[in-house]
């Protein structure tokens, strides 16, 4: 699945995996906080997702490795924290 830019898109999973991350984000009350973070760090995604897979051998000990590949994953793809911002602000 790719983007007419050829980049590739998010698929359903992804797209649910974002919906779960704002809902966690918001039951939390931290909406507002992870706004600003989201579009303060925009520019750094892809270095971000980058850094996730130097991290990965370490954090696979505490946390889901699948879940840890799809958020490196999604984090590569441009656009990807603007679709999280806007869910995130769909439910403030």
């Amino acid at each position: 699945m790719s983007t007419p830019a050829g980049e590739p898109a998010l698929g359903p999973e992804d797209l649910t995996m974002l919906d779960e991350l704002a809902d966690a984000i918001v039951a939390r009350g931290l909406a507002t906080p992870a706004l600003f973070f989201i579009e303060s760090m925009r520019p750094l995604t892809f270095v971000g997702s980058q850094l996730m897979i130097v991290l990965r051998p370490m954090v696979v000990l505490m946390w889901s490795g699948r879940r840890w590949d799809q958020v490196q994953r999604v984090l590569e793809v441009r656009g990807s924290t603007e679709q999280l911002a806007r869910r995130l602000e769909a439910r403030m």
